[in-house]
Formats: structure tokens, C-alpha cells, sequence
């Protein structure tokens, strides 16, 4: 009988990513639905945002937007058809050739609105390599938890090295500046930790040290202790540091149940900045209403519900702790978008994924839900679904082996 269990789980794992077992069937099919249908949405929102006043500039804003849609695919395409096992051996080098980019970056990037986050070649093509890294990290750190698994709870192989990991690419991207996506890394790092049975004992004290060190760090950076600021009273100062989010909360004021109508809005007519990017949801529920922003809200609902779901059933750890860090990242920065937006945290440079304008933003968002959908599709019927450390994310294992 074990010899059965051993052979599933060869089997499981060589499974070729187009072979698609039917109880992930739905899973993969409607990962691929809902992401499509948010890319559908950013398309569309893309094309509405556009000035109508410039027609030149609008159909540049588009077709550089369906490029790297286009590019998006191919990437996704590719993370979906590679077996994720093989890519094992390429963690680290892709841990550090990201870390490298970042350092890079501090010094050949090019500095918009203050912040110096983006390499540029021409008008069309823009890399930000904290976009990168998310992926790079999640890589690394699915393939580090599952091989030190028996060494997880001591205290040096276990958390100082992933921390030392976390850290560096923490103060790198705080470097640029960029708080809003320091802080999303340092989430997703304690959030696979705390799935692969890290002990809390070494988390509670670090998280409690950081919290000083966090306020400190923000009130030491204007722009930052400004928007803490700003999102406690933004009607302070309306026409200054709370303009936008003033002017995110009009419009979806505006929109009312059903919105304006497509293409109607006037908030986007330059009243609000970044409305293509990080205010786009601001101008779907503006033109769509409450109706629109609740459908885009349970699409990432229903994203995070599908990569979940493929961590839960993944053939083994590291395709299940990878699965789980991409949701998380995709998740954490939709909610995160979301809350800025409605004025529920302060202002953050984080775009909507799959939904906003961009270029590196949306090929790294693909390749993460190429990944996921790679994961799932090495699944069988009969493995049960793993115990994540400390964390079961199922209480079925249990029972069967009960």
C-alpha cells in the first residue's frame, strides 16, 4: 500500500501541466476565467481612461497597454507550461539576480515623481524590479521552506535566514523610496513562514521590535509621515496633500449604484491623478457604480478562493507553499489597492493587479498565475491535500488518516 502511495506521488509529480485532473479541472479553468475577466476589465478601463482630448495620446496609452497584455500571456503561457519542479534550481540565482536589480536600480533608474523605482528603455518599455522580486521571493522561499522543513523551528536556519533575505530587499526598496511594496515583502514573508510551522515564539518578538522601528522609519520620511497624515484627515487639506484621495472618494461617490456609464466619467478629465493605474477602481465604480466595483471585488475574491484551493491540493510542499505565497501577493496587493482607494489606509504606489495600466506590474502578476495554475495542474484525485506546518489548511487530511 505504500508503495502505491509512493508511486501516485511520482506520478503526481510528473505529471506534464496540460494533464489537468479532474478535481482541479474547475480550479485551473476558473483560475484562467477570473483572470481573464480582470484583464478584460483593465483593457476596458484602459481605453475609457485614455484622454479623449489627446486622440494620438489615447491610442498610445492602448496599444502600449495591449502589448504588454500581449507579453503578459506569453509569460504566463510559459510559467503555466514549464514544470514547476525544475525550477527548484533556479531560486537563488533568481533571488539574487533580483536583489541585484534592485541595488541596480538605486543608481541607473530613472527618478518619476521623486521616487527612482523604474528601469526605462524608450517611451514603451519600463521594468520595476520590485515587481521581479515578488515572484523571485515567493520562488525561493517555497523552495527553502520545503528543503529545511525538519530545521524550520530552530531559530537561526529556520528565521534569521529568510529574515536576512527579507531585510536586504526590505531596505533596498525602502531605498527607492517605496514603503507601500517594503511592507507588502515583509507580509508575505512572515505569512509563509507562519504557514510552514515557523515557531511563534521567534516571530512575536521581531514583529513587536519592528513596530517602533516602523514608526520611526515612517516619521523620518516625509512623504511617507505626510500621507499617515493626509489618510487621517483628508479633507484638511483638500486642494494639497488629501487632493486625491479626495477626488478617489468623489468619484466613487459619484458612481451610485450603477455608475455614470462607461467612458462618462469626469474625474479621470484630469481632476484625478493616476487614474488609469493605482485609481483605477476609483473610476470603475465612478462609470460602473457600486454594482461594477462589487464585480471586480469578488473576481480577486474568487483568484485568491482558486490559488487557495491549488495550495491545498498541491502533490507536494514546495508546490504548495509556492502556490500559496504568489495568492497571498496577488491578494494582499488587491486588498491593499483597494483600501487606498476608499480611503481605508494611507496612500501606497501599489496597482491593482491584472487591472491597471503597466508593464512589469502585469507580466510578474501572469507569471505568478501561470505558476498557480502550473501547481494545480500536477494534482491527483487521489493525493490528500497536504498539512502546511503548522497550519492546516484542511480538515480532510485528517480525517482519513484517522
Amino acid at each position: 500500500m505504500a508503495a502505491t502511495a509512493s508511486g501516485q506521488g511520482r506520478r503526481a509529480a510528473t505529471r506534464a501541466p496540460g494533464a489537468v485532473a479532474p478535481v482541479l479541472q474547475d480550479t485551473t479553468s476558473g483560475l484562467l476565467a477570473v483572470v481573464v475577466s480582470l484583464l478584460a476589465f483593465g483593457l476596458v478601463m484602459v481605453a475609457s481612461t485614455a484622454p479623449a482630448s489627446n486622440p494620438a495620446l489615447a491610442r498610445f496609452l492602448v496599444l502600449k497597454h495591449t502589448l504588454w497584455l500581449a507579453a503578459s500571456f506569453v509569460a504566463g503561457l510559459a510559467a503555466y507550461s514549464v514544470d514547476y519542479h525544475h525550477l527548484r534550481r533556479f531560486s537563488i540565482p533568481l533571488l539574487f539576480l533580483s536583489l541585484g536589480s534592485l541595488c541596480a536600480v538605486l543608481f541607473f533608474g530613472a527618478t518619476v515623481n521623486g521616487a527612482r523605482r523604474w528601469f526605462r528603455f524608450g517611451d514603451f518599455l519600463s521594468i520595476q524590479p520590485s515587481e521581479l522580486f515578488k515572484v523571485a521571493l515567493c520562488l525561493y522561499m517555497a523552495d527553502f521552506l520545503a528543503r529545511e522543513q525538519d530545521r524550520i523551528k530552530t531559530f537561526f536556519k529556520g528565521f534569521v535566514q529568510p529574515m536576512v533575505i527579507m531585510g536586504a530587499a526590505f531596505v533596498l526598496i525602502l531605498k527607492e523610496p517605496d514603503f507601500g511594496t517594503a511592507l507588502l515583502i515583509a507580509s508575505v514573508t512572515f505569512g509563509m513562514l507562519f504557514v510552514a510551522g515557523i515557531r511563534m515564539i521567534h516571530v512575536l518578538p521581531a514583529a513587536v521590535a519592528s513596530v517602533p522601528l516602523l514608526v520611526y522609519t515612517a516619521m523620518h520620511m516625509p512623504h511617507v509621515w505626510q500621507r499617515i497624515m493626509t489618510f487621517v484627515d483628508p479633507w484638511a487639506d483638500a486642494q494639497g496633500s488629501g487632493y486625491q484621495i479626495v477626488q478617489s472618494l468623489i468619484a466613487l461617490g459619484s458612481g451610485g449604484l450603477t455608475g455614470v456609464g462607461l467612458g462618462a466619467s469626469r474625474q479621470k478629465l484630469l481632476y484625478l491623478p493616476e487614474a488609469n493605474t493605482d485609481f483605477v477602481l476609483s473610476i470603475i465604480g465612478e462609470e460602473l457604480g457600486l454594482i461594477g466595483t462589487a464585480v471586480v471585488l469578488i473576481l480577486f475574491a474568487l483568484l485568491v478562493w482558486c490559488g487557495i484551493r491549488a495550495a491545498r491540493r498541491a502533490p507536494d510542499r514546495f508546490g504548495s507553499l509556492l502556490a500559496f505565497g504568489l495568492t497571498l501577493t496577488i491578494g494582499l496587493q488587491a486588498a491593499v489597492n483597494v483600501a487606498v482607494v476608499t480611503c481605508s489606509a494611507p496612500t501606497k504606489g501599489i496597482a491593482l493587479p491584472l487591472v491597471s495600466a503597466g508593464g512589469s506590474s502585469l507580466v510578474a502578476t501572469m507569471v505568478a498565475v501561470g505558476l498557480i495554475m502550473n501547481v494545480a495542474s500536477h494534482s491527483e484525485a487521489e493525493a490528500p491535500p497536504p498539512e502546511l506546518g503548522a497550519v492546516k489548511l484542511t480538515r480532510k487530511h485528517a480525517r482519513d488518516t484517522a
